[in-house]
């Protein structure tokens, strides 16, 4: 039988305070691995901390971390957790937020989950900013930063995690696909909880060690997504899948019909607000 425990993989620089941004106010109902990307930093450095698990490997960025963690934790592809988060080490948060967002995950079944974010908060996509009044708020993707993946879906990344060293891509493009396949496809963006991301974003400025930049790396995932769409078997994809997700460049934002779905949307949340208010 599956565990129903849940993994949290928190990144550290190796050199910083570890979980310099993570509250620890109150017991853990999850599993710790603590992942330092330096691969400098001993053991001892995060040993009152008490993490299960502790790994450290030179990595440069989030696609990177996820085959490291994919190999140390599953080397029988075992069955081993409900669900697997992988934070960065710049996210402010608390354990106790965080299990009430497992706590949430799971009482609202989903697939694929991460928390809001705070109004101040660094950050590159504006539908991911704390909304107030509600807990849950169903989307088609989240971003890398601090997702939470059924493990399922966690383990079927990895074949694609040597395409790609930021693993920039995998959010948009991949997890939608794989949810597709696994028929997993139930994903939320968890407004109940918040968390702060403290540092400006600095991925889209970097060159990895493959000569790539990071807009580059989303394309060649999304290009291996278009791949899997052809190898797999009629039906899994329909059209208006592919073209909400993968014919259309979120980062240019070129495409009139997102525009448009956009406009309506703005119109819907103008007219909502003009009747809560109506109410004060």
């Amino acid at each position: 039988m599956k565990a129903a425990k849940s993994l949290i993989v928190i990144t550290w620089d190796g050199v910083s305070k570890p979980l310099e941004y993570v509250l620890q106010d109150v017991e853990r109902n999850f599993d710790l691995l603590i992942f330092d990307h330096s691969a400098k930093a001993p053991k001892e450095l995060v040993a009152h901390l008490n993490p299960e698990f502790y790994v450290s490997t030179r990595t440069e960025n989030k696609g990177q971390v996820f085959y490291e963690v994919y190999k140390y934790l599953y080397p029988n592809n075992e069955e081993r957790y409900e669900y697997i988060g992988v934070i960065d080490d710049d996210i402010y948060t608390s354990y106790s937020d965080l299990n009430k967002l497992i706590f949430i995950g799971q009482i609202n079944h989903l697939d694929v989950f991460q928390p809001s974010i705070t109004q101040d908060s660094y950050h590159d996509h504006q539908r991911f900013i704390h909304k107030s009044g509600i807990q849950i708020h169903e989307t088609n993707w989240v971003e890398i930063m601090c997702p939470f993946y059924k493990e399922e879906i966690f383990k079927a990344i990895q074949p694609y995690c040597k395409f790609t060293v930021s693993g920039q891509g995998i959010d948009i493009y991949l997890i939608p696909c794989l949810q597709k396949i696994l028929q997993l496809d139930k994903t939320a963006v968890v407004h109940a909880i918040q968390i702060k991301h403290c540092r400006p974003i600095q991925s889209g400025n970097r060159l990895y060690s493959n000569g790539k930049n990071n807009l580059e790396e989303i394309e060649i995932i999304r290009q291996e997504c278009l791949k899997l769409v052809t190898e797999t078997k009629h039906g899994v994809f329909d059209k208006e899948f592919i073209e909400s997700t993968l014919e259309i460049d979120h980062f240019k934002r070129n495409n009139i019909k997102v525009k448009w779905g956009r406009l309506k949307t703005l119109i819907k949340n103008l007219h909502i607000d003009l009747i809560k208010s109506s109410y004060r």
